[in-house]
């Protein structure tokens, strides 16, 4: 019976309310609500970094108990911008979502989630506004540091030696991650293909045993999309060394759970160990899945919402 309600809520979420947050730095930022209006509030971050926020997102939670804020980040989505990649750092990110909260009126604590990139975000929006947050929740975790971005993960080389060195020989004599970086901010349209082909698919399709690179068009979405993300792997998150696990010790007092598939390859369970020694009280669930998020993993979030 459960999972015939959780299945009923991820196909028929949908907004009960959207808009846009006032312009600021060029950005006019998207944002929806998603449950019931007069729900305990959680603020959702999306992953990526460059991707957007979805209603089944939402689903993580009881949709009949909680009211979900989910938005999509500079340069993402549904978001206005003149430039993506213009004042979009994690601090302008954090920043926005407490604005959102001003702009909802909303003044009691609230939840706090996200994946991935998701994970990163929600982290470090709880240990710079801890006074806002009621209890953390965090899966698929990524802790933004260069070990665990490197060749988009820290398990690539063991995984892929193949794809790793076929992408070096590209490079030549420039890092792989530089390489990628420079190709998907040329003015030349066949550089920016090249980059989406091969990197940009390459961050898809981690965990998976068949790794394939066909031919790509660009549009203005995918390559702002994959722009956002090269500048954020390029800028090291826009984190200081091993800065929320450093930073750990502000979320004293603030229940914390984390949720972490087994065999994620993009991002390994090591992260949600470290994350979860350095917060005191917090409770780990490793899951027994293979995938980066899925519906088992959302499902087990769901239940524990109840």
């Amino acid at each position: 019976m459960q999972k015939l309600i959780f299945k009923w809520q991820k196909r028929f979420a949908k907004p009960y309310d959207t808009g846009f947050l006032p312009e600021k730095e060029g950005h006019t930022v998207f944002y929806q609500q998603v449950g019931n209006p007069k729900g305990q509030v959680v603020l959702s971050f999306h992953g990526g970094p460059g991707g957007s926020s979805k209603p089944y997102q939402a689903v993580a939670f009881d949709l009949r108990k909680y009211r979900v804020i989910l938005f999509d980040q500079r340069g993402c989505g549904k978001s206005g911008f003149q430039n993506p990649v213009y004042k979009n750092t994690i601090e302008e990110t954090i920043k926005d979502a407490a604005r959102l909260l001003d702009f909802l009126k909303i003044k009691e604590k609230v939840i706090v989630t996200g994946a991935s990139f998701g994970s990163t975000c929600a982290l470090l929006f709880s240990e710079t506004f801890p006074q806002k947050v009621k209890r953390l929740v965090v899966y698929a975790i990524y802790l933004g540091r260069e070990k665990d971005s490197k060749n988009m993960s820290s398990v690539a080389p063991f995984f892929y030696p193949d794809v790793l060195e076929d992408f070096q020989k590209m490079a030549r004599k420039k890092s792989v991650d530089d390489y990628f970086y420079d190709l998907v901010f040329s003015k030349k349209k066949k550089d920016r293909e090249k980059a989406l082909q091969y990197y940009g698919a390459f961050e898809h399709q981690m965990g998976e045993i068949k790794i394939a690179f066909p031919e790509v068009q660009e549009d203005e979405k995918r390559i702002s999309k994959f722009q956002i993300f090269m500048h954020y792997q390029k800028n090291k998150t826009f984190l200081k060394e091993n800065q929320l696990v450093k930073g750990a010790s502000k979320l004293k007092g603030i229940p914390t759970k984390i949720y972490q598939n087994r065999l994620d390859f993009c991002c390994p369970p090591y992260q949600a160990f470290e994350i979860h020694k350095a917060i005191k009280g917090s409770i780990l669930h490793i899951l027994p899945y293979q995938a980066h998020i899925c519906d088992e993993m959302l499902f087990e979030l769901w239940k524990s919402s109840l």
